[in-house]
């Protein structure tokens, strides 16, 4: 309970830093791309990957984190969610600080619930451009889907449209 307290005014806090401090230049394009992911969706990390023959960036730009248990695809996901790596105090270590750390032009949030862990781990990632769906955290993405994650054609159609309206692919 406390350490839920605890979580959520560092979230508070972390997440006014990052809003006052994200700005993007118009000179902006998307070169390396972050996945947060759902494991709950069963989509198979070769639809995350070949995202990147829509950005034209080659597949090693794209990283994938996995939030969930699904045995099937943590051997698909070389990065996965283990509470381990965050202590007390909220602080991140091993893959997930590793994760956080790079510096990524675009996170793509692919989930739908509020998770104060999810939303944590998606502001402390280095990025310019933030993307997710309706249902989390609205405040963490810089665009919101309002459609099923499940419908993953429609959510690459959706992205590659919005990512040529803002010039950014």
């Amino acid at each position: 309970m406390i350490k839920n307290l605890w979580r959520k005014r560092i979230f508070e806090k972390e997440l006014k830093e990052s809003l006052s401090s994200r700005k993007l230049k118009e000179s902006f394009k998307v070169e390396k791309i972050a996945i947060l992911v759902d494991a709950s969706f069963g989509i198979e990390s070769d639809f995350y990957l070949n995202l990147s023959k829509d950005f034209n960036i080659p597949e090693i730009q794209i990283s994938l984190f996995l939030f969930g248990n699904d045995s099937q695809l943590e051997k698909q996901y070389k990065q996965i969610f283990n509470i381990k790596e965050v202590n007390y105090w909220s602080k991140f270590k091993g893959e997930l600080l590793s994760f956080c750390k790079n510096d990524y032009d675009l996170v793509i949030n692919y989930y739908n619930k509020i998770n104060l862990l999810f939303s944590l781990i998606s502001i402390r990632t280095n990025q310019k451009l933030s993307i997710g769906f309706k249902g989390a955290d609205p405040r963490i993405n810089d665009v919101v889907f309002d459609i099923d994650p499940t419908d993953k054609n429609t959510f690459k159609k959706e992205l590659i449209k919005y990512m040529k309206i803002l010039n950014k692919i």
